[in-house]
């Protein structure tokens, strides 16, 4: 079941990375722009250059340019400070507003322009470019937005799709399940009544991680939990863990991607447990819409440390582009200690 998931997944991966590289470049707005100005110049340049056939290139070229660039100008305005700001958000009267307010300011633009280049004709044809020329661009912002929606929910999809190969790889990790077997073979020799316990613990850690990998979006008090049954599980293991967990805000209201904070704390247990003695301290808070996710660990020199593939972090670094909240990660190397901060805002909240 594991390998058959594992196949169609990676082919999967395979395809949106594939169609992601396609389309990279289109986030980028100066990208974004400098082709559309470019797509338009050829476009226009080209029907110039075969309908008045005694203007040299260079000479439409100067005609033709300007004219783009202010029409362009005109209909990006539109688009990024009229039509995203207010009609998207549905503040529809501050929309109409603005958009009157637009409408004049660019038929006077094209009416000076027309007069300085001596093709004016009338009030009413400037008025009427005015409007096909924002009718078109308008028309054209509607489809961005839906191509760069698209692009969005395929980069969260391979996002999440990497995360739950992961998890789904470290389950089944021989070496995770075999120092597993073998504390709870130590347990069941030393100390049986505690042993079901423990078994139910692990089982409880591989069904989240299970179930929360398929979900976009988990609440934060869950994803606590799992946080504080991990920790539990190495404390047993190891007697020499001391965790210190501190709580402050209204945690419970709200949402958050699933896992995201699991390779943060699953460094720091790493790391501290090649110390003497292991220490974890989290914080966890929340004030003004913002949570706060801070682990401080233990852990020997950087020349005595052994080396991680960096994979966790990397994967975190990329679930957080693509997860479309505000995020800021820190990390600082400190004397024998290891901290990271993640500060996270613009969640959902529970219903």
């Amino acid at each position: 079941m594991y390998k058959f998931f594992a196949v169609n997944a990676l082919d999967e991966v395979s395809l949106v990375h594939k169609q992601i590289e396609m389309w990279r470049w289109y986030s980028n707005i100066w990208y974004r722009n400098i082709f559309g100005l470019l797509a338009l110049c050829l476009i226009f340049g080209f029907i110039q250059y075969t309908s008045l056939g005694d203007k040299s290139i260079r000479e439409i070229l100067v005609e033709m340019v300007p004219a783009i660039s202010l029409i362009y100008s005109l209909i990006y305005i539109n688009n990024v400070f009229i039509i995203k700001r207010f009609l998207l958000t549905k503040k529809y009267d501050s929309f109409l507003l603005w958009f009157l307010v637009y409408l004049v300011f660019g038929v006077f633009c094209l009416s000076q322009y027309a007069i300085y280049a001596g093709e004016f004709k009338s009030l009413i044809l400037e008025v009427t470019n005015t409007l096909f020329f924002t009718i078109l661009g308008t028309g054209t912002y509607f489809i961005h937005q839906w191509a760069f929606q698209n692009i969005t929910l395929r980069e969260r999809k391979l996002a999440n799709t990497e995360a739950e190969l992961d998890f789904l790889k470290m389950q089944l990790n021989p070496h995770f399940l075999l120092n597993a077997m073998n504390n709870l073979y130590g347990e069941a020799l030393t100390n049986p009544d505690d042993t079901p316990n423990r078994i139910l613990q692990l089982s409880h850690l591989f069904r989240y991680q299970i179930e929360a990998s398929k979900k976009e979006e988990v609440r934060l008090e869950l994803e606590i939990d799992f946080v504080n049954e991990y920790l539990d599980y190495y404390r047993f293991t190891s007697d020499s863990l001391v965790v210190y967990i501190e709580y402050y805000g209204d945690l419970e209201a709200y949402q958050v991607p699933p896992l995201l904070f699991f390779s943060l704390v699953e460094n720091a247990v790493k790391f501290s447990l090649q110390t003497e003695q292991p220490s974890i301290s989290i914080r966890w808070k929340e004030e003004g819409g913002k949570i706060y996710f801070e682990i401080i660990n233990s852990c020997l020199p950087l020349e005595k440390q052994k080396k991680g593939t960096g994979l966790g972090l990397n994967n975190l670094k990329r679930r957080l582009e693509v997860s479309g909240i505000h995020a800021k990660f820190e990390v600082e190397d400190l004397k024998n200690k290891y901290k990271a901060k993640l500060t996270l805002w613009g969640l959902n909240t529970n219903v």
